[in-house]
This record gives C-alpha cells, structure tokens and sequence, in this order.
C-alpha cells in the first residue's frame, strides 16, 4: 500500500481527509479483514436509515458534509440509477495503491433510493470513463418498480442544514 500518511500530507488538499482515511483505509480493513466489503456495504445502508435523505440535492449535500467527495447522477432510467462520486477524499483515496473500496457509499446509495422509492435497490461499483478513472468512482443502483417492499413506511428526510455563503465565497 503506498503510505497513506505521505500521500495524504504531501497533497495540498489532503489533511483535512487524513483522520477518515487512517479510519477507513487502514484500521477498518484491519479489523475486518475479508469481510470488509459485505460489512461496509451493511454500514452504509444502517447509516442511510440513520440518516435518511429526501431526494438526490439533499443526497450531494450529505455527501459533501461528511466527507465522501461530490455526488452526481450521471444516467437515470427506470430501473438504474448511475451515480458518479468525485472530489478530493475519492482521488486521495484511488491513489492508495491496495483494496480501498467504496461500498460504505454503494450501501448508503442503495439504501437511501430503497428509502425514496418504496422498492427494493441494491447498488454496484461499475467502471468509470477511462479519463475519470484516477479521480472518480462510479456506482449503478439497481431498482426493481415490481419489487415493492411489503408495509413500507417512508422515513422522515433528515432536515439537512444547508451550507452558507460567507463574504469570502462570494468575493471569488
């Protein structure tokens, strides 16, 4: 694994990642050892029903605050969403050499669309363009408009607290 310290202290942007990468990209896997990937997808759907989000502007804005990266739908069709995850901790974290993963996100994903729509969703990491593999991942989730989830009660959206301009921002 190339050294998770020096590639995130070495970036202009990095330090602000480097407490969530060490959580994620070195103690996690450590602890979880094979069983990671299953895990980090459980936890992300445990935490979209912690969490749950009321449409996809409210979903980029968590994303954002909690420091997963920036969040774009990219393709929508009746049974598939595609989105596309971005940003400074995405790339910090590709350019680890080793199994760093996003099924954390892919689990939240699923979960959080499960949430909205009332049907059952799994979601997948797919390839991402060539020319955006090094700084961006991309995940298809999976619905299926038959499969209805039996006494489906909405959950109410988590009232997100909506970034504000300061005098700096609007200066640029």
């Amino acid at each position: 694994m190339k050294n998770l310290y020096q590639t995130v202290m070495h970036d202009a942007h990095g330090a602000p990642y480097l407490p969530q990468m060490i959580i994620r990209d070195a103690l996690i896997p450590e602890l979880l050892g094979d069983d990671k990937g299953a895990i980090g997808y459980w936890a992300g759907k445990s935490l979209a029903r912690r969490f749950p989000i009321g449409n996809p502007t409210d979903a980029a804005t968590f994303f954002e605050q909690v420091g997963f990266g920036t969040l774009t739908i990219v393709k929508q069709t009746a049974q598939m969403t595609q989105w596309q995850l971005s940003g400074d901790p995405v790339r910090l974290r590709l350019e680890l050499e080793g199994d760093t993963d996003f099924t954390l996100e892919a689990g939240f994903l699923a979960e959080m669309m499960a949430q909205q729509l009332g049907v059952v969703t799994e979601a997948e990491l797919v390839d991402t363009s060539r020319k955006l593999k090094d700084r961006a991942v991309t995940f298809a989730v999976y619905t299926d408009p038959d499969d209805i989830i039996p006494e489906y009660d909405a959950p109410q959206p988590l009232e997100l607290v909506q970034p504000t301009e300061t005098p700096e921002d609007s200066a640029k």
